[in-house]
């Protein structure tokens, strides 16, 4: 219930892979942070993780879905 409170600028997942799929009935961890983002003027979805099982991964689906793909490297 804790994405119900209050609107926010931004909203971050960590480790997205490991959410579960459906929040209590009500949609998935990205649907339902991403409408508490609606009202601000500069909103901010920032997704993260170590990919799982390709496929199901929700990482994966974000990443696909996304028109911004950024990929970092360590050497």
């Amino acid at each position: 219930k804790n994405y119900r409170e209050k609107s926010v600028d931004v909203a971050g997942y960590d480790e997205l892979a490991a959410f579960d799929e459906d929040i209590e009935q009500e949609g998935s961890p990205t649907f339902l942070g991403d409408k508490r983002i609606e009202g601000s003027v500069w909103p901010k979805s920032i997704r993260g993780s170590t990919p799982k099982v390709r496929g199901t991964c929700q990482i994966e689906r974000a990443a696909s879905e996304s028109p911004h793909f950024m990929r970092f490297h360590v050497a």
